[in-house]
């Protein structure tokens, strides 16, 4: 892509000042130029962006925090402010882990803390999280675990039958998959680190998931996909599966509804033998499709489903929610390498002339923008309205604004076109 830019650069002439046998060289190489990215486009584009424009972009995966002793250390981490969201640690010492959860469900002082073994449902009503950004420290002896936010500190005993598990030194830190609190950490050399996000925006109804594996990455590896309908740790969710050896696929929300059992599978058909392969998953309201490499490898049919069987009922329910994130569960999922990001918004619906909006276009994907009234109206119903883009000229209304005709300039228009509303976004 950066290619083809460069390319465009450089073909721009400017025949001015120059001699007639430079004007020659300037336009054959003009021309030349113009026929490299012609080439370029049709061979380079189609590797680094999908059909629709969008960028191939690497799977996000967070790290491991290595050397990390807690009876020593305390891990360091920042959070921000959201009700919902969940601070999720699993701690690995050389036998079994330890499992750390602090989850912000209730509003923004009250706290349940999860540790396991030996600490379940305790409530913290110590901590008072009314600002952006929060300071953590965990930390840990043979007897108690600590927890400081913002310099207040709670210390919880460890139940006696569970002291001998703690004495266990640690020697790995890892961020789950669940954790969507915690924004950055320090790492074992003590410097502050961005923490990956790994539950990615996508609306599953505009946008299918896209990836890439290879022999590689997909060697007896499964993929596992994990939906989303927000990006707070309590939320909905489904699960897709398939193992990467003899492509054999489940939903675990969907499973009992097939046959009754756990993790039923069924196989896919005439998957591709190329060693990269990229997948499609797509979403409607009555399947979800698998492609891969082009090639349709599996349809499942939910809205069919046995109605008076209820696991058929919740899979039905489950399958019809609007998915708005989606993410590679790090868990179990080692094959995807790469995955589409949503596109831009580009530019607005043709239905929206003269409306005004603010920031200007471009826009990453899910960017709030700011409605006015087209010219000659005036707004009646307060401040603009701010709207999400979700990608092209797709945009999600919070609320429309109301917009009044201005007839300040011709009092003999009729009273009643004066009054009309005007919606533009309609």
């Amino acid at each position: 892509c950066n290619v083809i830019f460069r390319l465009l650069k450089q073909s721009r002439v400017n025949l001015s000042n120059l001699s007639t046998v430079h004007r020659s060289v300037r336009i054959v190489r003009y021309f030349m130029n113009l026929l490299h990215l012609l080439l370029y486009t049709v061979l380079l584009l189609p590797l680094c962006c999908g059909e629709d424009g969008r960028q191939w972009t690497a799977v996000p995966r967070r790290p491991f925090i290595t050397s990390v002793d807690l009876d020593v250390t305390p891990v360091e981490i920042q959070t921000d402010s959201r009700l919902g969201d969940t601070v999720y640690i699993e701690a690995y010492p050389e036998v079994d882990q330890y499992s750390i959860q602090i989850s912000n469900i209730l509003d923004s002082s009250t706290f349940v803390l999860l540790v396991a073994p030996g600490l379940l449902g305790e409530v913290i009503t110590d901590f008072n999280l009314t600002g952006p950004t929060h300071n953590w420290k965990i930390s840990k002896t043979d007897k108690n675990l600590t927890i400081s936010c913002d310099g207040k500190e709670k210390t919880f005993d460890f139940p006696s039958a569970e002291e001998d598990t703690w004495k266990r030194q640690v020697k790995e830190i890892k961020f789950m998959p669940f954790d969507t609190a915690t924004s950055r950490y320090k790492d074992s050399a003590g410097t502050w680190q961005d923490l990956p996000k790994v539950r990615l925006p996508n609306r599953l109804s505009l946008y299918p998931i896209e990836f890439k594996t290879n022999n590689a990455s997909a060697l007896k590896q499964y993929t596992h996909i994990t939906l989303y309908t927000s990006d707070l740790a309590v939320e909905k969710k489904v699960d897709i599966n398939w193992d990467n050896d003899d492509y054999q696929f489940w939903i675990d929300q969907c499973n009992r509804c097939d046959d009754g059992q756990n993790y039923a599978k069924t196989p896919f058909t005439n998957v591709p033998d190329d060693s990269e392969k990229t997948w499609k998953v797509e979403l409607t309201p009555y399947q979800l499709e698998v492609q891969c490499n082009g090639v349709k490898v599996y349809s499942y049919i939910y809205n069919n489903r046995d109605y008076y069987n209820p696991d058929c009922r919740g899979c039905t329910a489950q399958m019809n929610m609007q998915f708005e994130y989606f993410e590679f569960n790090e868990l179990n999922d080692k094959a995807a390498v790469e995955y589409l990001a949503p596109p831009e918004c580009t530019n607005l619906p043709e239905s929206w002339v003269g409306v005004k909006v603010e920031p200007e276009l471009p826009l990453p994907y899910k960017s709030k923008v700011s409605v006015g009234c087209a010219d000659g109206y005036n707004m009646t119903s307060g401040p603009d309205i701010e709207v999400v883009c979700l990608g092209e000229d797709n945009f999600e209304f919070i609320s429309l604004p109301v917009c009044r005709k201005d007839c300040s300039e011709n009092k003999k228009e009729k009273s009643t076109d004066c009054d009309s509303a005007l919606i533009p976004l309609l």
